[in-house]
């Protein structure tokens, strides 16, 4: 039971993280989780206990999503879940993490000091890589927020649009990597208790930090969505040295 309970902390946590910086859920928790969780539970419950929280984002921010941004995301993250099969065949975990978290720090970083103020776009073709890295890394890690955030961050959307498309973008590559787990017979009845113990916690935190997100402004907002991805991106490195 105290396992219990302090799995749903961690997930509670997670869950307040993503509300501010609309990512981040899984790349919080599961590091504050593991002591007390088998890996192979914890990878697809993780997958399952995302998309129903990025299935309440979506939802709540829909009206704001622009959804040409989403076109690309869908379409690359097929290739990507069958792309995380050969990747994790011919190349190391370690040199993955390695070279995705060390991208990310630099991207964040030059994003952040780069950042003036003004207004921002990306082409929504680029959104076809995103979706490939964030089904293939969702597929092989467990987490797939940072190649979509890092796309959604130059979509020169508003805060709120923002987070509409990182909701969005995650139930895509949710969807497809958490319909590869169950084919595989990963998911169990332990995958399925954590689910149902740790998911209202997580919807609780995630209500919490959008409301602690509604009063920053957008400069600020995104600030801190940098921020985070250099925090997520040295975490990767960390974990993986």
């Amino acid at each position: 039971m105290l396992e219990l309970a302090l799995i749903t902390l961690g997930w509670c946590f997670g869950g307040f993280v993503n509300g501010v910086a609309g990512f981040g859920a899984a790349m919080i928790a599961m590091p504050l989780i593991a002591p007390f969780i088998d890996i192979s539970v914890a990878v697809p419950s993780c997958l399952l206990i995302v998309l129903t929280l990025n299935c309440h984002v979506g939802w709540t921010f829909r009206k704001y999503i622009e959804w040409h941004y989403v076109k690309g995301i869908f379409i690359g993250a097929i290739p990507g879940v069958i792309l995380s099969v050969f990747a994790l065949e011919y190349l190391s975990e370690q040199m993955l993490k390695i070279a995705m978290g060390v991208f990310i720090i630099l991207y964040a970083l030059w994003s952040l000091f780069a950042d003036k103020g003004g207004p921002r776009s990306i082409s929504p073709l680029w959104g076809y890589l995103s979706g490939l890295m964030s089904a293939t890394l969702g597929m092989a890690f467990g987490f797939n927020g940072p190649p979509l955030a890092a796309y959604i961050a130059y979509s020169g959307c508003p805060a709120r649009a923002v987070k509409g498309l990182l909701g969005a973008g995650f139930i895509i590559t949710g969807v497809f990597i958490v319909a590869a787990k169950g084919l595989t017979g990963q998911i169990d009845s332990k995958v399925m208790l954590i689910y149902l113990v740790a998911t209202p916690a997580v919807l609780l935190g995630s209500m919490l930090g959008i409301r602690v997100s509604s009063a920053l402004n957008e400069y600020s907002y995104r600030k801190i969505l940098f921020v985070s991805l250099v925090a997520m991106g040295v975490n990767i490195v960390w974990k993986a040295v």
